[in-house]
């Protein structure tokens, strides 16, 4: 009989300080920033703030409580995984870090693209405030727990033996599916405009290559078991998709796809061995963003420059990893880890494009209602071939209408809060953030935590968690590939599971 995760943990997680002396220190903290909460309330209200160094005052309060749930789970060998840790990092590195490099006038803050909006920044990140703090209220609501706690949970289950070839044959197609976009579609995703990311074939070879992801994280249930941790085919099979990983990542442009694979089988780990060590851990994924975003960006660098040439066909992707790291011995550490924190400094600016919206929000005309969010399973699902009017993203319009210039290439990352504030206004910020802390509740909680929670739900949890987590874009795309996932998902498992019976001939098996 496997252990269950519950007795696992009971076994195994040996905290490093007493729950007492962080409780405490997590309650320090929230009353800093409940302070910091109190005055940006009052600030929002008059409509303006205070000269001087109000601005930097509040991202001060925003970053402490948004690192709160982070450091609490550090010092009590808490959960690193659940959704509310990362989000809460989003909000410090587009709200809190971004804004005190700016008022501090740091060269890795470069100029935003919107101007006149220093009267609306310390608003912005009272907003940002209000907006975390009701998503905390949804997210840790002790009755909400409670309920979560007694749906039924999914009845489906991994087979015990590994289906090794069905699972390779996935990964296989996800590779392919992506090669396609990579050779027919141009190197990477900047080079296409927004006309061409939203035809239906595009995205269905998009989601076909998260199969390789799937794949991956399903692997990862056969390696990391409750009673021994396959450590050599772990390190065999990273060694296979590490390079693959690595090449698209960089050809792709797509920074966070490499690491939050690696997060995702650590996370496999921490639900299905034992919990993590913290530091170590924060400490490995920290590097692991670091290289990613400074490989990419110097690798873009150098294209711009004629250093390097995209790859067009499959021989010159096969030599692409060699000629980029030609270039990143040429740039040196120093090049390197200013490239990346330059790039982590100004991917980030969620504070300046909230300013913006409060600043400039009377000038975009959208077509857009409440209506559209509730409509999101259906965006996700209808092809446009179908319904040609289908809502695009409408991130490209406010960029647009705000510099004045027409195009599909000015899209910008329009937050969650910056979303629900143009529907909606304030109250859409107030109502919008407790439902998104009530939703991050109900799949962590459903799926992963709570007693002989199965592999099943934590493959799921981890496929749609590295989804969720992107508060920093429009919601709409988000959640329409949140649940396209959650879906492919339930369809790869299904497929996993009748392979594997028919391989063995029929014989039950027992499940995962």
């Amino acid at each position: 009989m496997l252990a269950s995760r519950a007795d696992v943990i009971g076994r195994r997680r040996a905290p490093t300080l007493g729950m007492g002396r962080s409780s405490r220190l997590l309650v320090a903290l929230l009353a800093v920033a409940g302070a910091a909460v109190a005055g940006a309330a009052a600030a929002l209200l008059i409509g303006a703030l205070p000269a001087g160094s109000a601005v930097s005052a509040l991202a001060v309060g925003l970053s402490v409580l948004a690192l709160a749930p982070a450091v609490h789970a550090l010092i009590s060998r808490g959960d690193l995984f659940q959704p509310i840790v990362p989000i809460g990092l989003f909000f410090f590195l587009d709200f809190g870090m971004r804004t005190l490099l700016v008022e501090a006038g740091s060269d890795l803050a470069e100029p935003f693209i919107f101007v006149n909006i220093d009267d609306t920044r310390g608003p912005a990140v009272a907003l940002a405030i209000l907006a975390l703090t009701l998503t905390y209220a949804g997210y840790y609501a002790p009755w909400w727990r409670r309920a979560v706690g007694r749906i039924p949970q999914i009845p489906v289950a991994l087979p015990a033996q590994a289906p090794w070839m069905v699972l390779g044959l996935i990964y296989a197609v996800g590779v392919i599916a992506r090669g396609v976009l990579l050779l027919d579609r141009g190197a990477t995703f900047a080079s296409l405009d927004l006309q061409e990311r939203l035809t239906d074939d595009f995205n269905l070879l998009l989601q076909i290559g998260g199969f390789s992801q799937f794949a991956v994280l399903l692997a990862g249930v056969y390696l990391f078991r409750p009673e021994r941790v396959r450590a050599g085919v772990a390190a065999a099979v990273l060694a296979v998709i590490a390079p693959i990983e690595g090449v698209f990542t960089v050809a792709f442009g797509a920074k966070h796809v490499f690491a939050f694979l690696l997060v995702g089988l650590a996370g496999l780990y921490n639900y299905r061995v034992r919990r993590l060590g913290g530091l170590r851990f924060a400490l490995a994924v920290a590097a692991a963003v670091v290289v990613m975003f400074g490989a990419v960006t110097i690798y873009r660098d150098r294209v711009h420059r004629g250093a390097l040439e995209r790859p067009t066909d499959a021989a010159s992707l096969a030599t692409a990893p060699v000629a980029l790291a030609g270039e990143l011995v040429k740039a040196g550490p120093r090049e390197f880890l200013h490239a990346a924190l330059r790039t982590l400094a100004n991917r980030h600016t969620s504070g300046e494009i909230v300013a913006s919206i409060l600043a400039n929000g009377d000038a975009v005309d959208l077509e857009v209602t409440g209506a559209d969010l509730a409509l999101i399973p259906a965006f996700a699902f209808v092809p446009r071939a179908i319904w040609p009017d289908k809502p695009a993203p409408f991130s490209p319009q406010v960029s647009s209408a705000f510099r004045g210039v027409e195009g599909n290439r000015t899209s910008f990352g329009m937050t969650h809060s910056g979303d629900l504030y143009l529907r909606h206004g304030l109250p859409g910020v107030v109502i919008g953030s407790l439902a998104l802390g009530l939703l991050y509740r109900l799949l962590y909680g459903w799926l992963v935590d709570r007693p002989g929670a199965t592999a099943v739900g934590a493959v799921l949890y981890l496929a749609v968690f590295w989804r969720i987590i992107f508060v920093n874009a429009e919601i709409i795309p988000v959640y329409v590939q949140a649940i396209r996932s959650l879906v492919v998902g339930l369809g790869l498992l299904a497929l996993v599971t009748c392979a594997s019976k028919l391989m063995g001939g029929g014989r039950a098996q027992r499940g995962l």
